[in-house]
This record gives structure tokens, C-alpha cells and sequence, in this order.
């Protein structure tokens, strides 16, 4: 069996959006076992992170708080290490998300893009990071705004709730494909056309339409990458 250590941010994130994750990875796990894969995520407890690694910049499109990848990358390879030595476990993936955008460094993005996944190779340990950010849709931000705040009235509230519970069910949709997506590239698959969690979308209306799922070419690649662990 293949293990995946999976943990997440939990700096200023709400309680129901950490419900969201658990399940997200719970169905992956259902999926890869309906799906005879030997492979499992296995929970490693939440990272905190000091609000003094938070940036803030400004783009065109307004003003972004968020981590830089390259502290989020250096934070799970530790921690996986961490996981690794203390339980004696043979296990050299970790798989990090964040509710904040992703920026880097790298001389091949510019400072500030509004990527979801990204992955970086840490001496045979692969290193995982998704934020989940430009997966949530503004009406659901909002609700959460309402539900958070202690000046709004019952009725705006309730209202609050069914926005929520019809926007969580659409964002946990998206990241679970975007979960199946970032392991299909620890394993070797790269970006294909077909009907196919690995089809990258232009914008979410095409992520919505992807199944949660690989076409018959990046399945085969998969398992044969599975196999020859």
C-alpha cells in the first residue's frame, strides 16, 4: 500500500470548510479503494503557520493575503520527515492545501498567479500544495461572511446556511478533482485532452463538466506507475 500524508493550513479557516476537506479526502480514499488502487491518504494533524509568513499584494485584480509557496513547501517537507522518523513509516509523499492563493519566487511565474496546485521534489520526497481558494465561488464566501458575524439576524442567517450547504456540495466537487489531479502527477501523469480529471480547465465551468476520474490512457499509466513501486 501506498501512503499519501495529507494535512492543511488551518490559520483562518472556518469550521465548515474543514469539514469540506475531511470529506474531500475521505471520498478519495473510498475512490481509490473502489477502485482496487493501493493507495490511501493518511492524516497527518493540521499545520499551523504565524500570521507574520502572510504577504499582502496587490494586483489587478485587488488585494491578495496569501503564503509564499516556497514557505509552505519547506513547512510540509519538514513535516513529513517529522512523520516519517517518529512513526517509522515508509512513506515519501505529502499532500498540503490552504485556503490562501499561491505565490512564488520561481523565475518562471510571475510573483502572484492564481494557480491552484504545485509540486516540488524534495531529495526522493514529492511535496504536494493546493489551495483551495480559487475553487469557492463568492456567494459562498459571503455566506460564510454572514454566518461568521455576530450582527446579522436569524432570517439572514438561515438564508446564509442554504447558500451554504448548496455551494459546499459544488466545492467539494472541485476539489476532490483537483486532489485526484495533483496524485495523478506524483505518479507520473501529465496533462492529457480527454474526458479526464487531468484535462486542465480554462475556467471552472470546464472543471465542473470534468469527471471525477481518468480517461482509460491515464488510468493504465497509473496503476502501471503503481505497480512498479
Amino acid at each position: 500500500m501506498e501512503f499519501i500524508g495529507f494535512t492543511y493550513v488551518t490559520n483562518f479557516l472556518s469550521g465548515e470548510l474543514e469539514r469540506v476537506l475531511f470529506e474531500v479526502f475521505d471520498e478519495a480514499n473510498r475512490l481509490f479503494r473502489d477502485w482496487g488502487l493501493p493507495l490511501r491518504f493518511l492524516y497527518l494533524d493540521a499545520m499551523t503557520l504565524e500570521p507574520g509568513y502572510l504577504i499582502t499584494i496587490r494586483t489587478p485584480e485587488g488585494t491578495f493575503k496569501l503564503y509564499p509557496l516556497e514557505v509552505l513547501i519547506d513547512f510540509l517537507d519538514y513535516r513529513l520527515k517529522v512523520e516519517v522518523e517518529r512513526n517509522d513509516l515508509r512513506m515519501n509523499k505529502i499532500f498540503g492545501i490552504t485556503n490562501f492563493p499561491l505565490a512564488s519566487r520561481s523565475r518562471y511565474f510571475d510573483f502572484y498567479e492564481s494557480f491552484l496546485g504545485f509540486q516540488a521534489e524534495r531529495l526522493g520526497r514529492r511535496i504536494m500544495v493546493l489551495s483551495m481558494k480559487p475553487f469557492e465561488s463568492e456567494a459562498l464566501r459571503m455566506a460564510l461572511r454572514v454566518l461568521e458575524s455576530p450582527h446579522e439576524d436569524e432570517m439572514t442567517k438561515r438564508l446564509a446556511r442554504m447558500v451554504v450547504k448548496r455551494e459546499v456540495s459544488l466545492l467539494k466537487s472541485r476539489l476532490l478533482k483537483g486532489v485526484l489531479h495533483e496524485v495523478g502527477h506524483a505518479f507520473g501523469l501529465t496533462h492529457c485532452n480527454n474526458s479526464c480529471v487531468m484535462n486542465p480547465p480554462r475556467n471552472l465551468a470546464e472543471w465542473d463538466s470534468r469527471p471525477p476520474g481518468y480517461c482509460r490512457l491515464c488510468w493504465e499509466k497509473l496503476v502501471a506507475a503503481l505497480d512498479n513501486l
